[in-house]
């Protein structure tokens, strides 16, 4: 009875779709992560494809960016020297000012004094009048002294706002021009770099933290060209020959390698189309 049941199994197409969906999950399982790798090559190549022609927009913009940012700094710096240096002039000419008025004061005193002189009555009042016309002398004196160096340094200053005020023109108009070209560019490719970087963003959606991490450390040392392809035993990034045993390594596609000579991810030439390359 149990062998008719057997033979029933065995000839029982209903048995043979079960054994077969058996042996295709089986075999399923076997390569998933094989396909997985493959799959996250390949959207590494795909990613490495955009940040190319991102990196292209880049070079045409040239040092356009590090330029404006640099212009911006030095006009940002010369605008506050300027007016560090006017509020430095303005505080020394309002000390000129306040020394001018005392010695006018003091010139005044010395006259009236020098006019009483002659006219006391005793040696005591003439020593006083004497004494308070040297007195306010020493003070002109003192005050005339300070007044030469207040203009020295005035002049000194005022030279160097004029000169930052040229600097301030000259790198403002630079800034201006630089500015206009990198608007014209940012608008000429404006509409390109939204698609690329849309489409760069749904590439990330599809890698996992370390493998994002992964490639936007070697992506920013080599700027769209983190990735190379293995032709003919070499790396396409840097030329150096692989070993075989990690070529075929490379092409079974179990895990991810990078080259070691220029650390890019390494891809085999069979999971991409290379025509263009």
């Amino acid at each position: 009875m149990q062998d008719n049941q057997n033979e029933e199994l065995v000839n029982d197409p209903s048995s043979k779709d079960v054994e077969t969906r058996v042996i295709e999950y089986s075999m399923q399982e076997h390569i998933q992560p094989i396909q997985q790798i493959q799959d996250k090559l390949v959207v590494f190549y795909e990613l490495a494809q955009v940040d190319s022609e991102l990196a292209e927009i880049e070079e045409e913009k040239g040092d356009l960016p590090h330029q404006i940012k640099r212009l911006e700094d030095n006009v940002k710096n010369y605008k506050a020297h300027i007016d560090e240096h006017e509020k430095l002039v303005a505080k020394l000419d309002k000390e000129e000012q306040a020394l001018s008025k005392e010695n006018k004061k003091c010139e005044e005193i010395i006259s009236k004094y020098d006019e009483q002189k002659y006219s006391v009555k005793s040696n005591k009042e003439y020593d006083d009048i004497v004494k308070s016309i040297d007195s306010n002398f020493a003070i002109v004196e003192k005050n005339e002294k300070r007044i030469k160096e207040i203009i020295s340094e005035i002049e000194e200053l005022s030279a160097k706002v004029d000169d930052y005020k040229k600097k301030f023109e000259e790198e403002s108009k630079e800034l201006e021009e630089n500015q206009s070209k990198l608007d014209e560019l940012n608008q000429q490719y404006e509409d390109e770099e939204k698609e690329l970087n849309k489409k760069r963003n749904e590439l990330l959606k599809q890698l996992d933290d370390d493998k994002k991490n992964l490639y936007n450390r070697i992506n920013s040392s080599f700027k769209g060209e983190a990735i190379a392809v293995v032709r003919k035993e070499n790396c396409s990034g840097c030329f150096n020959s692989i070993p075989p045993q990690r070529v075929i390594e490379i092409r079974s596609a179990q895990k991810i390698f990078t080259c070691q000579s220029c650390g890019r991810i390494l891809i085999d030439e069979s999971l991409v189309n290379t025509d263009s390359e």
